[in-house]
């Protein structure tokens, strides 16, 4: 197959992806069907197979895209003059500007990875990547790569990893109870955390 014959299957197998996640965000992963999968992509069934013979194909085809696009943007935070602002800038994006659909959709991934060895051996190396990355930008930003320093880099990056992902599967849970103004302040009051997190000194000063 020629390059532009593989680009064309990858848009492909993308717009599918794009038009399928509002059905598992909306119905959850056991309540859609594959019809209705199928329905989304305006694709037959028995078409549709052929590009994913499962759910399960599907989620994994989910995570691996979304960690081409982390890749993508870390790749940008190295390169960025200033690694802080753009980390900041596009945790900023993140926070305020998640879809309440994706939030949905990767709560309903997790959910699968508890019952999938594959999707759960899948987010743990998307995880552990991350957690690499977010290391590598906090060692950029510091200009520090001891042991002390690493150590610490480690532990925020689990925290900001841990704290994006909450407030992500919040904004999903609490979409009916929650007004706008109250969850722009808790979305403020999670960057301010972040931002303290991303930019104390990772080894307290001499006395």
């Amino acid at each position: 197959m020629d390059t532009a014959a593989v680009d064309i299957a990858s848009q492909r197998v993308s717009d599918i992806l794009e038009r399928v996640k509002s059905v598992f965000a909306l119905n959850g992963f056991n309540g859609a069907s594959m019809q209705d999968l199928a329905q989304a992509a305006q694709m037959s069934v028995g078409n549709f197979y052929r590009y994913f013979p499962s759910k399960d194909a599907i989620i994994t085809a989910l995570v691996k895209r979304d960690m081409m696009e982390i890749e993508s943007l870390f790749d940008a935070i190295k390169a960025a003059p200033d690694p802080g602002a753009m980390l900041m800038h596009l945790l900023r994006l993140r926070i305020e500007t998640l879809p309440l659909e994706d939030a949905a959709l990767w709560s309903e991934v997790q959910a699968a990875s508890f019952r999938s060895p594959e999707i759960a051996a899948l987010m743990r190396a998307m995880e552990e990547t991350v957690r690499t990355y977010m290391i590598r930008a906090l060692v950029r930003i510091h200009g520090d790569d001891s042991a002390e320093a690493l150590a610490t880099f480690a532990i925020r990056a689990n925290f900001i990893m841990l704290l994006v992902h909450g407030f992500s599967q919040r904004k999903s849970c609490s979409r009916d109870s929650v007004s706008p103004e109250q969850s722009a302040a808790v979305a403020e009051l999670v960057l301010s955390t972040l931002h303290d997190t991303i930019f104390a000194p990772p080894v307290p000063p001499a006395v």
